[in-house]
């Protein structure tokens, strides 16, 4: 299930409006690719974060920090 995300300027001006069917179909469209891992990896190699870092990278929906 998804919820309509609103998406702000750095003023705080509405700048999208994303509906939960065009979410949804953007999650069923790229699949599992693009998921993060939050599970606690003792073990993890750091080409396995620069790996995931590099899909993030050109992503067109960032968090900004406030």
């Amino acid at each position: 299930m998804f919820y309509e995300v609103r998406i702000f300027d750095a003023k705080g001006e509405l700048k999208k409006v994303l509906s939960p069917k065009k979410l949804s179909n953007r999650f069923w469209k790229d699949g599992e690719q693009k998921l993060i891992d939050f599970t606690d990896k003792e073990s993890s190699s750091t080409s396995t974060a620069s790996t995931n870092n590099k899909l993030y990278k050109n992503d067109e929906y960032q968090l900004e920090d406030s």
